[in-house]
Order: structure tokens, then C-alpha cells, then sequence
């Protein structure tokens, strides 16, 4: 079984990484939940980062990614990001991040419904 490479970091995750720091969060880069790679997991928070960019991604393949990573690798929180400014990245960052005191954990939901 090859394992994943990881590849160069875009602008984008170099400013997400530069927020998590600054937040004091300890973080991973292309971190790997076979058969994907997570662009950040955040350990202690049980979170995956995507930096998605200003298009975003969030297909149907992605919806998929995201269901496997709670499901079937255990991950509480998907976030992704689509900001590419870094006070704008902060802002969102933020905003997760106070969320996660007031809302329960995500629960397995049905594949079907991931349309």
C-alpha cells in the first residue's frame, strides 16, 4: 500500500497555519486518514481543516471525504475554508472555534442523505 504524498503548501494554508499557531493550537499539515489527506487535524479538538480557496470544493466526492472522516476515522469536525486573506481566515477560525463550547459533536448520519 504506497502511502500518500503531501505536497507544497498553497498560500492559503500557509495563512490557516499561521492563525492556528497564533491561536496556540497544536496542528498536523497533510495528515493522513487513509485513503485521504486532511490538509490540518487539530488533535485536540478532533477537527479536520480543509482549505478549500475561493471556489471551494464541497462536490459530492467531498461530501463523501467528509462523512468517511466522521464515520469511519472518528473526526468531530470538518471545517472548511474558503477565505484566503489571513484576517478573514482569522475571523472564521474564531468563529469555529467558539462554536465548538456551545454544540454537540456531529453524529453519523446516512450516506443517502449526503446529496
Amino acid at each position: 500500500m504506497a502511502s500518500l504524498k503531501p505536497r507544497d503548501y498553497t498560500d492559503q494554508e500557509n495563512r490557516i497555519a499561521e492563525c492556528l499557531s497564533e491561536f496556540g493550537l497544536r496542528y498536523e499539515q497533510q495528515y493522513e486518514f487513509y485513503p485521504y489527506l486532511a490538509d490540518f487535524f487539530v488533535a485536540e479538538l478532533n477537527m479536520v481543516i480543509e482549505a478549500d480557496g475561493v471556489y471551494g470544493h464541497l462536490s459530492k466526492r467531498d461530501k463523501v471525504r467528509d462523512y468517511n472522516l466522521i464515520n469511519v476515522h472518528g473526526v468531530q469536525h470538518v471545517l472548511h475554508i474558503k477565505e484566503t486573506k489571513k484576517g478573514d481566515i482569522e475571523k472564521v477560525l474564531w468563529q469555529e472555534l467558539n462554536k465548538l463550547s456551545n454544540v454537540p459533536t456531529q453524529k453519523p448520519k446516512p450516506l443517502e442523505n449526503l446529496e
